[in-house]
């Protein structure tokens, strides 16, 4: 019978070899620097969208009053609402709670109100977290179409002024943190953007 020759077993030396804490703890400090640069862009970037969001949804609520008011020839109103159902008059609140677009047939009041019979056309309702959207005098708690297009105040006269949304973040410059929303007197609806603008949000 032949011999048998045992050999030692040795573990295989594996291609692979772990990580050392120092070269962990360099990895990991690196990470923190990358994410220290990238969050202040990634929340400025969150803050914008926002702006822009609420911007346009509210100017194409807006615009929607008007072509509605030509279109059929009779009066439609924006206004801020809390509800969804009823225009809100509340001192202090802004339009960011939500708003309606309503036909305005009735006009009993000093301000816009939605009356018996009359229907709401688009509700909007929490448009949008951490943007603000206050209007001027005017303009601080609705827009009214008469049939020709031209904004109009519920007692008659010509209605004109700017919404301003806006955003607190610090992640956002003065001069990038608001979009203004200007109504004319002939019905033009603009969209621009205000230079340094603290970011208390003042109202336009």
């Amino acid at each position: 019978m032949g011999n048998v020759r045992q050999s030692a077993s040795w573990p295989r030396q594996s291609g692979h070899r772990g990580v050392t804490l120092i070269e962990l703890m360099v990895a990991v400090s690196v990470l923190a620097i990358l994410l220290a640069i990238a969050a202040p862009n990634f929340q400025g970037m969150t803050a914008s969208s926002r702006l822009t969001s609420v911007s346009n949804e509210l100017l194409g609520s807006i615009q929607q009053a008007r072509a509605q008011a030509i279109r059929t020839g009779a009066r439609v109103t924006v206004c801020r609402s809390t509800n969804g159902t009823q225009c809100d008059t509340t001192t202090g609140v802004g339009w960011d709670r939500g708003w309606i677009v309503f036909g305005d047939t009735t006009r009993s009041g000093a301000d816009a109100a939605v009356d018996t019979g009359e229907t709401i056309l688009t509700r909007i309702t929490t448009p949008g977290t951490g943007a603000s959207v206050a209007g001027s005098a005017q303009v601080a708690n609705y827009v009214s179409f008469a049939a020709d297009g031209r904004p109009r105040l519920m007692g008659g006269g010509i209605q004109a002024g700017t919404l301003r949304v806006c955003s607190s973040s610090d992640a956002l410059r003065n001069d990038t943190r608001a979009r203004d929303i200007v109504l004319t007197t002939a019905g033009q609806i603009n969209v621009v953007r205000p230079a340094n603008v603290a970011n208390n949000c003042p109202n336009p």
